[in-house]
């Protein structure tokens, strides 16, 4: 069955509200069906089904995003292969998560991003394997796949974007991160401060002010978290003088 959204909407368009309404259509007619395949640009893909990966909990089927590169107007288009292989994946029963298929991999949603605009691979992994790799046969990396649900399926759609994300650069200037704390701590706008940071999730130690800042954050009911700019590792927090500063902030 196809299910086709009116108005069509380009996906850089495409947020909360719309990831809910997603997610809500899954969850009426999940009985009805043993997968699903979304469909939608892939500017935004990686965004959306991470997203639905931790709205629907307990899944216990397989949602495979999938998009192209090309339109499938074109002569030359990667459109047919990729929906051919997400329509296949989703009616196997061995991944059953929130999933994207593009190019020759199945790739997990939450671990997903976009990493070219001009190339048909255009999505990759960094830091986890795929779930499984075409070629003359379907290869499955069994030892990644989920184990099954141990409940009925939960939507979660009630989502907060009171959300602010900052990248560092060498050099970032206190005042102006301190500014937009204040301003959404104040407006009651600003929950959550995400960090990418350095490395293993280090900041410039010498920097009072801005421990200062984030530490106020905190008292303040923020929540802070401390990712990396680096596409394959983790934080290590501590692991440097750098990133134990941040650490001591709490």
């Amino acid at each position: 069955v196809v299910h086709e959204y009116t108005p069509f909407y380009d996906s850089s368009d495409l947020g909360p509200p719309d990831w809910a309404v997603l997610a809500n259509d899954i969850k009426a007619n999940y009985l009805h069906f043993d997968g699903f395949v979304v469909l939608m640009g892939t500017d935004t893909m990686a965004y959306c089904s991470t997203a639905l990966s931790f709205m629907l909990e307990n899944l216990g089927k397989p949602v495979v995003f999938t998009g192209s590169q090309i339109p499938l107007c074109e002569p030359y288009n990667d459109t047919r292969r990729n929906l051919i292989m997400a329509l296949i994946f989703a009616s196997r029963d061995t991944v059953n998560e929130v999933s994207v298929f593009f190019h020759d991999r199945l790739l997990r949603a939450c671990r997903t991003t976009k990493v070219n605009t001009h190339r048909l691979m255009a999505f990759d992994s960094p830091n986890f394997d795929p779930l499984a790799k075409i070629g003359i046969t379907i290869d499955e990396n069994e030892h990644l796949i989920l184990p099954p649900p141990r409940g009925a399926l939960r939507v979660h759609s009630d989502m907060d974007t009171r959300l602010l994300t900052i990248r560092l650069v060498p050099g970032f200037d206190d005042g102006m991160i301190k500014a937009l704390i204040q301003s959404g701590y104040e407006s009651n706008s600003l929950k959550t401060l995400v960090l990418q940071l350095y490395g293993t999730g280090n900041v410039p130690s010498v920097k009072d002010d801005f421990l200062q800042i984030l530490s106020d954050a905190r008292e303040k009911g923020i929540l802070v978290v401390a990712s990396t700019q680096c596409f394959t590792g983790s934080v290590m927090m501590g692991h440097y003088a750098t990133g134990l500063a941040l650490e001591q902030a709490g």
